[in-house]
């Protein structure tokens, strides 16, 4: 396990932050504890029992017996959320989706688990699906996620926590911008944005997603 610490103690009137990666790249707390070292600098205050947005994920900080804030993180599958310390999957995830956006050399726009998208009825059930995002409005995320033989018009509201927690798969392309669509079929992955399109069969990091655990 790696951990970092911030040190504001007598600067800045700050209980120190505490990130830990149980698991994932050791480098990643680096830049989580970052994120938190600039905005108290800019004199933002912290407190315990808050929540903090990075990416499309919410961190917890919860206090410590010796007062610092440790960061926690939700555990996925379990409904409603349950935190756990660290921050591995939310670097994970931030950076694949980043890294997703890029391929069509767009601008991530991250949603927040606790927004929403629309189900069809099949969309959890079938091996092969499709997302379509419209803008993104209050409590909505913007996305549809259905299938192709889906006849149904009983979609659902679920948060996207929800969603990722059953589809995974979706996580890696959640923080592509309005008008962007993914279809993963046969395991295979298209993404488009307008005209542009960027298949599996030519693409290296979405052949790896379809066969590793860059987001787990």
């Amino acid at each position: 396990m790696t951990e970092m610490k911030s040190n504001f103690q007598g600067k800045h009137g700050h209980p120190d932050i505490v990130v830990s990666m149980p698991s994932g790249p050791d480098f990643g707390a680096a830049p989580i504890l970052s994120f938190f070292e600039d905005a108290v600098r800019q004199g933002t205050v912290f407190r315990a029992g808050e929540t903090v947005q990075m990416g499309w994920m919410m961190l917890m900080l919860k206090e410590t017996e010796s007062g610092e804030l440790d960061v926690w993180e939700p555990r996925f599958g379990a409904v409603p959320i349950v935190w756990e310390r660290g921050a591995s999957k939310t670097y994970r995830q931030l950076i694949v989706q980043k890294s997703v956006a890029e391929q069509l050399c767009l601008e991530p726009s991250f949603p927040s688990l606790r927004q929403s998208g629309v189900i069809s009825p099949d969309f959890m059930t079938s091996s092969n699906f499709q997302m379509f995002r419209e803008s993104s409005a209050g409590t909505s995320s913007g996305w549809l996620f259905t299938t192709e033989e889906n006849q149904s018009t009983d979609g659902r509201l679920a948060s996207l926590f929800e969603i990722a927690g059953k589809r995974p798969e979706v996580i890696p392309f959640l923080a592509m911008p309005a008008s962007s669509s993914v279809v993963l079929k046969d395991g295979k992955v298209k993404i488009s944005y307008g005209k542009v399109e960027v298949t599996s069969d030519s693409n290296e990091l979405l052949r790896r997603l379809q066969a590793s655990d860059l987001i787990d």
